[in-house]
């Protein structure tokens, strides 16, 4: 391998600020395409591919604020519960396992699963790397887990589930012989081989991306190849709430044994379906431009140019901040009784996806 080509596997070097102890990032650092949200959406109609763009992240609004603050609050001894179970399960199904984290939304999870292990006496490898809608498992990020653990059982985590677009892409991408064993705190879809529970929920880390995920970028694709990449936003260093969220999370884990089990409840069935036919009906028939749960509907009023939201019911508190967004841009908001996540965002069907990132 020539030395140029050895430069694009290099991992990431620049000075994120997740604790070394929790995780080895097989990310390496590069510079992408920055846009703005205009310019993103423009050039998405083109055809150019979501994964090579980037918005640069802005300094979290008061909404985003009070939304990570008060579900932190309202939902921080649940999701310790779900922390919990959910490591359990994992230490007592598998006997070699490994945490497979995707970046970004996985990346917190990862880190507390591995910190609460810790504390039951058992180390549990974690390793974070991306995955890309339309491109699949980074493959070289890959390649390099399973150098460093050649018999590992490798489960991948992330935070939550809408669709289930990551299920599907870790089926497609990943090689022979590794199965898409995917584990999730929230799994709304019904697609997770392992979920601490079914339900939709706000989970904290949703409301703040860079701020709580040692302040990476969403990932990205360069014409280099090799590792997929992420860019450090500096400009929120001096908001990084990072080793903050985590210990937080120890707190709400602590508490536990690891015999510790909560019920995930009833498998959904195909919900997403549900959602796509109330899509269909106010004009949006493209099921990429559909994105259910709390999590990926905030994601949209974060990254995109959102056009309807959908709620289950009007006030909850977990949907608070998407209705005070969705005001601040005049989105209109239907409540829809029916709906099996507690929300879902549309974008404007104007717009053409080409597959993005998590």
């Amino acid at each position: 391998m020539t030395p140029k080509a050895d430069a694009f596997l290099t991992p990431f070097t620049l000075a994120h600020t997740l604790p070394a102890a929790d995780v080895q990032v097989q990310l390496r650092a590069a510079q992408p395409q920055l846009v703005s949200v205009q310019e993103k959406e423009d050039l998405l109609r083109s055809g150019v591919s979501y994964g090579t763009l980037l918005t640069p992240e802005e300094v979290p609004s008061g909404v985003q604020a009070a939304a990570y603050r008060e579900a932190l609050s309202r939902n921080g001894e649940q999701v310790g519960a779900l922390l919990a179970s959910l490591t359990a399960e994992i230490l007592a199904t598998y006997s070699r396992p490994v945490l497979v984290s995707l970046a970004r939304a996985g990346t917190p999870v990862g880190c507390a699963m591995r910190r609460l292990a810790r504390s039951w006496g058992l180390e549990l490898p974690h390793h974070t790397l991306s995955i890309i809608r339309g491109s699949g498992i980074d493959r070289a990020a890959l390649d390099a887990v399973r150098g460093l653990h050649p018999h590992g059982q490798l489960i991948f985590v992330d935070g939550w589930t809408g669709k289930g677009s990551i299920s599907g892409a870790l089926k497609e991408s990943l090689p022979a012989g590794i199965p898409p064993r995917l584990a999730v705190l929230s799994d709304p879809a019904g697609v997770a081989l392992h979920a601490a529970t079914h339900d939709d929920l706000l989970l904290p880390h949703a409301a703040l991306n860079a701020t709580v995920c040692g302040l990476f970028s969403r990932t990205f694709l360069t014409p280099e190849g090799g590792l997929h990449a992420a860019r450090i936003e500096e400009q929120l260093r001096g908001y990084d709430q990072t080793v903050e969220y985590l210990d937080a999370l120890d707190a709400f884990t602590a508490p536990f044994a690891p015999d510790f089990h909560l019920p995930a409840g009833p498998r959904p069935q195909q919900p997403s379906e549900v959602v796509t036919a109330l899509a269909a009906a106010l004009g949006v028939t493209n099921p990429h431009l559909v994105k259910p749960s709390v999590g990926e509907a905030t994601r949209v009023f974060l990254r995109r140019q959102p056009a309807h939201l959908l709620l289950r019911e009007g006030n909850h508190p977990d949907t608070l901040h998407l209705q005070a967004l969705a005001e601040a841009v005049r989105v209109p908001v239907t409540i829809h009784p029916t709906l099996p996540y507690l929300a879902a965002a549309l974008i404007a069907p104007a717009l053409i996806h080409s597959g993005g990132p998590r």
